[in-house]
């Protein structure tokens, strides 16, 4: 894979370690319906977008409550515990070799703008970024068109642009708005399901970050050739 320009990080589950928060923050709601807890691999195993579908695997009806109202109960729990979430293994030195490396770096969530670059600040990550890009409503229906968005505000190429993520949707962003995208299993979906989708993969945060110098090692090398 060619060295990139530009990446989009998606952020839940991606940049931030919060798949236990949010099992367990959907159990809690679950357990209020007289439902069932999930554990967090059942939650990885159902967990998708449009979050509607999601909510409806795990047995909530719909019909009967609207999608807005159990989206802000579950948000109202998992925002209890989301500043003591820990970024993922890897993120934070990727992030830094990127920076370093001249490589310009954005946020793509499904999560409210609002809340999204809360989260961005209280992970401490917010120096890293030229935009952060959520959506503006908490129904997490989809986030192409705010990928298009972001992608046309920012006049990024997409041959030279990489989407990080941690979700089949991220894969169907990436298709949508014509960048490549690598799939890492660290966040809300299962490494079974991740390998099912058409594109690259890796084990860990860690890899990436193994990636990302092998690009800036390559500079380095093309540099010392070129003088």
């Amino acid at each position: 894979m060619l060295r990139s320009d530009a990446i989009i990080w998606d952020f839940n589950g991606t940049i931030l370690d919060d798949a236990d928060l949010a099992a367990s923050a959907i159990g809690e709601i679950l357990a209020r319906r007289g439902l069932p807890r999930i554990s967090t691999e059942t939650h990885r195993n159902s967990f998708g977008f449009p979050i509607a579908e999601y909510y409806r695997k795990l047995g909530l009806d719909l019909e009967k409550e609207g999608l807005s109202d159990i989206s802000d109960e579950f948000h109202e729990v998992y925002l209890r515990g989301v500043e003591q979430c820990s970024l993922n293994e890897g993120i934070q030195q990727a992030l830094e070799c990127l920076r370093e490396m001249g490589v310009r770096q954005f946020v793509l969530s499904a999560a409210e703008q609002e809340m999204v670059e809360a989260w961005v600040i209280s992970a401490g990550v917010q120096d890293f970024f030229e935009a952060v890009y959520g959506l503006s409503d908490r129904l997490a229906v989809t986030k192409v068109d705010r990928g298009k968005e972001l992608m046309d505000t920012f006049g990024l190429s997409d041959g030279r642009t990489l989407l990080i993520g941690d979700t089949d949707h991220d894969a169907e962003v990436a298709e949508y708005i014509g960048c490549d995208v690598i799939l890492v299993p660290a966040g809300h979906q299962t490494r079974s399901r991740l390998q099912r989708v058409d594109c690259k993969f890796l084990d860990s945060f860690v890899d990436f970050f193994q990636l990302v110098r092998e690009w800036d090692k390559g500079k380095d090398e093309a540099g010392t050739s070129a003088g």
